[in-house]
């Protein structure tokens, strides 16, 4: 009898012991599967976002986001893809939700900055670029522009001149910080200028005959210009060049190229989204010329362009309503020149 209650207590353990391995296995098995879930849907809105299905990216990363609610990866993602849709409250939900779970991410802090310039809210880009700052002082200059499109100007031409003693203005803003201390030098004399921060060169101006008479093509002649000086007249006569000739792809690289060096002349943005356009990259050309738009101040001719190129965007993505609104707005401007 003691035998069998022996065996008994064995063989009731052994089934107790089964049972909790079988349950561990069973969780590891699910933990497991829950990470290729998670990998799978990661991997599908990246490329979805790369072909601009900006929609099955959401879907995807959505999936990703119930299966970690706290991955940064994932919230970074989902802030860019409503970014790329305009839905920009959507954009700041998740990009502060990341920046929750880790506060000193300058990339994050970088994307945040973009979104509330692109909502024209620019009392807080500068917040969160002074965030930026305290992470890499480098970036004070890029509060700059931010100053500039809250219309502190007081602000921007003390931040230059600081800069200007240290040495420190980077080269897209050199013509930008002539202009505005110009314009302050002026004004402590009484007799300010009018003050035209998008002030540019005209994209008619007369090449220099010297360069046309070059035996290269009147493309090359103009690049070679270019690459010898970096300069925002040389840039100009180039990018119309492209243009006409319908070079879209270097259209881009250079447009990219002068936005790099000239970060507020509207043109190069003009030149971008109209590039981005017939290189069919829509969704970006439409966010392009909207930056550019920022700049622009008294020009109706290149605003007529702008608002015709927002059109063509908008109604190539189908948003046929702002398509049609950017198109009146285009049309008003005509008759009324």
């Amino acid at each position: 009898m003691r035998n069998i209650l022996l065996w008994a207590f064995l063989l009731q353990g052994g089934f107790a012991l089964w049972a909790q391995e079988d349950v561990v296995s069973t969780e590891e098995m699910l933990v497991e599967q829950q990470n290729i879930n998670f990998q799978t849907f990661f991997f599908e809105a990246l490329a979805q976002k790369a072909i601009g299905n900006y929609d099955k990216a959401i879907y995807a990363l959505e999936a990703c986001h119930d299966i970690d609610k706290k991955d940064r990866a994932v919230l970074f993602e989902l802030s860019k893809n409503y970014s790329f849709q305009f839905k920009y409250t959507e954009a700041e939900y998740y990009a502060r939700m990341a920046l929750e779970l880790e506060p000193e991410n300058i990339y994050m802090l970088r994307h945040l900055k973009e979104i509330k310039t692109k909502q024209n809210d620019f009392k807080g880009a500068i917040g969160v670029q002074n965030r930026i700052i305290a992470l890499n002082p480098e970036e004070e200059a890029d509060l700059v522009i931010l100053y500039i499109k809250s219309g502190e100007i007081d602000q921007a031409v003390s931040l230059l001149r600081k800069l200007d003693a240290e040495n420190k203005v980077p080269e897209g803003l050199i013509a930008l910080k002539e202009s505005l201390l110009q314009q302050g030098e002026a004004g402590s004399m009484g007799s300010a200028p009018t003050m035209n921060p998008s002030e540019s060169i005209s994209p008619n101006e007369e090449i220099d005959s010297q360069l046309m008479a070059s035996p290269a093509s009147k493309s090359e002649t103009l690049l070679e210009a270019f690459e010898r000086d970096r300069s925002y007249k040389n840039l100009v006569p180039l990018l119309e060049r492209e243009l006409k000739t319908k070079q879209f792809l270097d259209l881009l690289k250079h447009s990219e190229e002068g936005l790099s060096l000239f970060p507020a002349q509207p043109f190069v943005y003009l030149m971008k989204g109209t590039a981005l356009i017939q290189l069919r990259k829509n969704s970006e050309a439409a966010e392009t010329l909207l930056e550019g738009l920022d700049y622009l101040i008294d020009d109706p001719e290149m605003e007529y362009r702008f608002l015709e190129q927002l059109s063509l965007a908008f109604k190539a993505m189908g948003e046929n309503k702002k398509a049609t609104e950017y198109f009146n707005k285009a049309q008003e401007i005509k008759e009324g020149s």
